[in-house]
């Protein structure tokens, strides 16, 4: 039997008296790929950042790292950074915050390998990642999300470790992209031998990937064995509600939204075209939203999904076309335009970003109200919103700061601004995508009980063809400025009409 290239040996973290690492055992082959799941806080990062000595120094580490035989914990700081890179590598979560925007990647790439005098050629790692050799002289900022991760994948093998640690490498993807990165790692663990150590809160990605599970629940490791095992007969609770957490499209029990009838048109969109100089970025869109209806909005990062948004919201001039709101068009500026966007709101993707890290629950959520400067008790206002967005009672959260919630917490504030001025139409740019299975499910709850208490509309833009099965009334599909598809759920989902349509529920992971 060959020696493991990674030991996990009863490792426990300490940060003071919190134990967040709880007597972890593993062990990894080369050749071997092995998913870590947890949702976020369950010490999963945390494991993979011990195994290179990157956890900051108030961390307290016990128990043994054997990286092919050898304790980390012994190491002295030469060693160590021979070892980084060279036997073992990281692929991180955020490669846009991981890669230096004003370093070409082709240099970027190279750097471990001239750092560590290893022989080898930016062409071939390319090669490798299946990115176009002339990227190499490309920034960042011109790359794609998907082939910033493939650079990220090129510069761990750079210096050809054994071991690869992915944490959570294609959160940001979109179906498609995400589907070929998967497929990229998963040809290099069979051509090069790595052991691969792939972190991710969404169980639909390592059942794709990886040969072997392990799941983590508040620091410990609850669950171990082969990924179909785990996957079909979970034996711990938190691994069933993993398991439960993602929605299969075609199943009845994991479509959530209410059949409703034929609504009244809110929104129209007619023929609406949006031009970035050169570029036609909305070619003609023809969308209705109904009053209280659900609509996604579903395509491939680049389609033009968030332009349309922007552009329904009046962030963004149209080119051409109409928009047209309880059958008047959307004023393009003044008062009329003021207006009209209280009765719109937007949620976005990202709640640590959408959120000020130095105003309170209670200024973040109150903002819409002084901006329109809406008459009464900004106070009682605000409780109202943010226990209608279900952070209850509303005392305990609003003289928290955003860093002091949780990433549902931090949607649930976003959502409470929005709600406080009282808007018809909510536009929610991927709304769940950076959220951990339980919490995406409250969240997608939230908004159907919102549409049922409020009559509140919504379109929900995503690439994520699970939750448009979950929460919508129809679907949209777009593809290159273009809507190419559109319907009810069960009609576009299940029996698609376009090759489009069916090349993104092809690429769907399955649980």
């Amino acid at each position: 039997m060959t020696n493991p290239v990674l030991e996990l040996k009863k490792l426990t973290v300490h940060y003071g008296h919190k134990r967040v690492v709880d007597d972890v055992s593993l062990t990894l082959a080369p050749g071997q790929t092995l998913g870590l799941a947890g949702e976020s806080g369950s010490g999963k990062s945390t494991v993979a950042m011990s195994v290179l000595r990157l956890l900051p120094r108030t961390a307290r580490v016990d128990g043994e790292i054997l990286l092919d035989g050898h304790d980390v914990q012994t190491m002295s700081w030469g060693t160590l950074r021979a070892v980084r890179w060279a036997s073992a590598s990281i692929v991180f979560q955020g490669a846009m915050h991981s890669l230096n925007p004003v370093r070409r990647v082709g240099d970027q790439i190279a750097e471990p390998m001239r750092l560590h005098g290893t022989p080898g050629r930016v062409t071939e790692l390319l090669e490798q990642v299946e990115l176009p050799l002339e990227k190499a002289r490309a920034y960042p900022h011109e790359l794609s999300g998907g082939q910033r991760q493939r650079v990220m994948i090129a510069m761990a093998l750079a210096c050809g470790p054994r071991l690869v640690i992915a944490d959570e490498p294609t959160t940001a993807l979109d179906v498609v992209v995400q589907a070929q990165v998967l497929t990229v790692m998963k040809r290099l663990v069979a051509e090069q031998d790595l052991g691969l150590l792939m972190i991710s809160h969404d169980l639909s990605v390592l059942a794709e990937t990886c040969d072997d599970l392990a799941v983590m629940h508040r620091g410990a490791l609850v669950e171990r064995g082969c990924t179909r095992e785990v996957i079909a007969n979970p034996r711990h609770p938190h691994t069933a509600a993993l398991t439960a957490a993602f929605p299969v499209i075609g199943d009845p029990a994991h479509r959530w939204a209410e059949p409703a009838a034929a609504p009244e048109p809110l929104l129209e969109v007619r023929d609406l075209v949006v031009d970035y100089g050169r570029t036609r970025a909305v070619d003609g869109v023809d969308l209705t939203i109904g009053q209280g209806e659900i609509v996604a909005l579903v395509g491939q990062s680049g389609s033009g999904k968030t332009t349309l948004a922007r552009t329904i919201m009046g962030l963004r001039k149209p080119s051409s076309g109409r928009v047209i709101f309880d059958g008047a068009a959307v004023p393009l500026k003044g008062r009329a335009l003021k207006a009209f966007r209280r009765q719109v709101q937007l949620v976005l993707q990202d709640p640590a970003s959408a959120l000020n890290p130095r105003h309170k629950v209670l200024d973040a959520v109150a903002e819409g109200l002084r901006v329109h400067r809406i008459p009464g008790d900004e106070e009682s206002l605000v409780t109202a919103a943010v226990e209608r967005a279900e952070l209850r009672p509303a005392n305990l959260y609003l003289d928290s700061l955003p860093h002091e919630l949780s990433g549902g917490q931090q949607q649930r504030v976003v959502i409470a601004g929005a709600l406080v001025l009282q808007p018809r139409l909510l536009v929610a740019d991927e709304p769940v995508a950076s959220l951990d299975a339980s919490v995406r499910g409250e969240i997608v709850a939230l908004l159907l009980r919102l549409r049922r208490e409020l009559g509140l509309a919504s379109l929900i833009i995503t690439h994520d063809l699970g939750l448009a099965w979950q929460i919508a009334d129809r679907v949209a599909v777009m593809h290159q400025g273009k809507i190419v598809e559109q319907g009810s759920v069960e009609q576009v989902l299940l029996n698609p009409s376009h090759d489009y349509t069916r090349a993104l529920l092809r690429a769907v992971p399955q649980v």
